[in-house]
């Protein structure tokens, strides 16, 4: 896990000296880097003067990674000095490494897709997709952004138990890698979605669920993705645009009869789909959608072929149907890797 550019303190500089390397000023605000002082260039109060200025307003010094020996040497610095002035990167570093240690082999082992639904199939037990999924989760470097720092801990503490929405996850993990979809941060959006997508049931009265075909058309159901961002927004966490997107989304369908906002087809996320597709398999398998439980290779089978059923959506991009194909004709060996 690198990081390109290395936060350093104003104090690390001398006033009158000059530098074979450029120093870097950075406003997290705008996420506008410039050099500001460049390479062989003496150091002036002016620039002191300006550091402190911006300083003040949020914005602080890097030098560029190939930069970090020449630092080193001609600020007689050390590496505890970049600790010091990067400890959360520091911080997620070493539990980056720790987390390497101990699910980085799981991760890269054989793994046979079509073996494994087929086993989940017979017993109905997701535990050894789950545990493939956290292992290659677990391995996402955390310094990329905060949606995938939030990820990793979310998979860490919610991927011990074989429940509903960790099923949804997992499922639309391998489907989106299945899509050639392998963006770390795309992927983390994603899990994060599939989790939380349906946090706005909690201001749903429980008794309207006793009649669901009848609740699919309350306005109340009808607004619950709107409800889960209202959630989210309370958490005090500050979620990426994409993940919201994606819960926001992930009842619209392609023709526009969906909801919230009957958005269709290149209007809504491509990732939106894979999260609606993956939420009704499960949901279809587990006897959700009509009383009776299927096992989850027919499921497959049954939105790959598009199969028309009631109380399920098949409306979703042909590519997307198609790609279901896979899972039930092909064993993917070391194809689906992180």
């Amino acid at each position: 896990m690198k990081l390109n550019f290395y936060k350093v303190l104003p104090e690390y500089f001398k006033l009158g000296d000059s530098y074979t390397f450029n120093i870097y000023l950075y406003d997290p605000a705008r996420n506008q880097r410039l050099v500001d002082v460049y390479a062989s260039t003496e150091l002036t109060q002016e620039h002191l003067d300006k550091w402190n200025l911006f300083i003040e307003k949020g914005a602080y010094l890097q030098v560029y990674f190939e930069d970090k020996e020449a630092f080193y040497k001609e600020c007689e610095k050390e590496y505890l000095d970049f600790e010091k002035a990067n400890p959360e990167y520091f911080k997620l570093l070493k539990l980056h490494e720790s987390r390497l240690e101990k699910f980085e082999s799981k991760s890269k082992e054989t793994f046979l897709l079509r073996s494994v639904l087929n086993k989940i199939s017979e017993s109905d037990d997701h535990k050894i997709l789950i545990d493939r999924v956290k292992a290659e989760v677990m391995c996402f470097p955390l310094h990329l952004s905060p949606t995938v720092s939030i990820c990793t801990e979310l998979v860490d503490k919610l991927f011990v138990r074989d429940i509903l929405p960790v099923r949804v996850a997992c499922f639309a993990y391998m489907l989106a890698k299945q899509n050639k979809i392998t963006d770390t941060e795309m992927l983390a959006s994603l899990i994060v979605a599939c989790l939380t997508q349906n946090l706005g049931f909690g201001l749903i009265d429980s008794s309207l669920f006793s009649e669901f075909n009848k609740l699919q058309f309350n306005d109340i159901y009808l607004k619950h993705p709107m409800l889960s961002i209202y959630i989210l927004s309370k958490t005090g966490f500050e979620f990426d645009a994409n993940t919201k997107r994606l819960i926001l989304e992930h009842h619209e369908q392609i023709d526009g009869s969906g909801f919230p906002r009957q958005k269709k087809e290149d209007h809504t996320a491509y990732l939106s789909y894979i999260v609606n597709m993956s939420d009704q398999i499960m949901m279809y398998s587990q006897g959700k959608v009509n009383g009776r439980k299927t096992s989850l290779m027919k499921a497959i089978e049954l939105f790959h072929k598009q199969v028309q059923t009631e109380g399920v959506n098949m409306k979703y991009p042909l590519r997307l149907s198609e790609s279901l194909g896979v899972f039930l004709l092909n064993d993917l060996e070391n194809e689906l890797k992180p």
